[in-house]
């Protein structure tokens, strides 16, 4: 089951300088406490990131390679940068989570914009250390 996605538009930016620490941020997701959520529906707790290999994010040596496990490939510039995304994933996922992590290391006015497979259109916007889901 799930919901289909495609990334339809982006402008990404992670400077070098802020790798290591974009790493930490997003590895510390992966902890036990932080990876299960709550369904008041059912009174059942459910593991996030049923589709990551959590063992290969926390052993990640780089960014890139965390990245890449959670379904965005980064696209590095001349400088060693990370200038954009691309979006190697079918389905929606715990994307707020990530990029909540992230959203301190990324620049601002930076963005990300889906399409869901009923045609409704949304965007995550990062800036001064935030990001925001905003409906289209």
């Amino acid at each position: 089951m799930g919901y289909c996605i495609e990334m339809t538009d982006s402008n990404f930016i992670i400077r070098k300088e802020n790798f290591a620490k974009a790493l930490e941020s997003l590895k510390s997701v992966f902890v036990p406490e932080n990876m299960t959520v709550y369904d008041s529906n059912n009174g059942k707790k459910y593991p996030h990131f049923r589709w990551v290999n959590t063992k290969s994010v926390l052993e990640s040596a780089t960014l890139f390679e965390a990245m890449k496990e959670i379904r965005y490939l980064p696209i590095p510039n001349i400088d060693g940068d990370i200038c954009d995304v691309e979006f190697r994933g079918e389905k929606y996922g715990d994307e707020e989570i990530f990029f909540k992590a992230l959203a301190p290391y990324v620049e601002s006015d930076s963005y990300i914009c889906f399409m869901g497979e009923d045609d409704s259109e949304w965007k995550w916007v990062f800036d001064n250390g935030e990001v925001e889901y905003m409906g289209v």
